[in-house]
């Protein structure tokens, strides 16, 4: 596994100050002076960080980077990106949940493309403090999550993936978090209709989680209970109101 450059809490949030006082597109950089590293495993060398960076860079250009894009566009560009984040970090579970990683890939290495894609207004998008809301983590996550099932991730929508994934006892379990997915997708086809759906059912997911431990189960019955809290929701938001 790759060991991938790190910048503190403090060098992310200077960084971060400089970009918002720029005003303007900040450029890539391959590395920083204040980098550092996990303890174990072979560091990553600058030219495996500029490989990201042309990469990630090729790919936005194919959905309207430098200039303005669509939703659709965005929502496509991501698509693309986790597919290659994850092909070419090639990091541990544990690697990608330390914040001071993604901090370096939004502010360092991909900061252009950070703007690009959000702005410079949400410091989330930016300091990786929150993992499911950050420019790249989250987009590395929904690689994981969806790997082998990309068909299904590209009829999700960002709200649908946003309430799956941030739910941390739903998106934590890749497995529950596919089932459950391919479950609404199955029960409500059309993106429009699945908002009031996709809310439902994570708060009865979250509450049956409670008392059941999905890892527990196999795949089979993770899919038949999905499926089975998925047509409750829908029975339930169907039912004429009583006056």
């Amino acid at each position: 596994m790759s060991n991938w450059p790190q910048i503190p809490m403090s060098v992310a949030k200077a960084e971060y100050q400089g970009i918002v006082e720029l005003s303007r597109s900040p450029e890539p950089r391959n590395r920083h002076p204040d980098q550092v590293y996990s303890p174990i495993g072979a560091h990553v060398p600058d030219g495996t960080v500029q490989a990201l960076i042309n990469d990630l860079t090729l790919i936005a250009k194919e959905y309207g980077y430098p200039g303005a894009s669509s939703a659709r566009q965005r929502v496509e560009f991501d698509r693309a990106a986790a597919r290659r984040l994850l092909e070419s970090m090639s990091i541990t579970w544990a690697d990608a949940g330390n914040p001071r990683l993604w901090s370096f890939v939004s502010l360092i290495a991909l900061p252009h493309l950070t703007w690009w894609r959000f702005g410079p207004e949400n410091n989330e998008r930016w300091i990786a403090t929150d993992l499911t809301r950050h420019t790249w983590a989250r987009l590395w996550w929904q690689a994981v999550v969806f790997r082998g099932h990309e068909g299904l991730l590209d009829q999700l929508s960002e709200s649908d993936l946003n309430q799956l994934l941030e739910r941390r006892v739903i998106g934590g379990d890749p497995r529950l978090a596919r089932c459950l997915a391919q479950a609404i997708v199955s029960g409500v086809g059309e993106e429009a209709k699945r908002r009031a759906l996709i809310r439902d059912v994570t708060k009865r997911m979250r509450r049956l989680l409670a008392f059941v431990d999905a890892l527990a189960l196999d795949g089979e019955q993770v899919m038949v209970l999905c499926t089975e809290l998925v047509t409750e929701s829908r029975n339930f938001l169907t039912e004429p109101e009583i006056t």
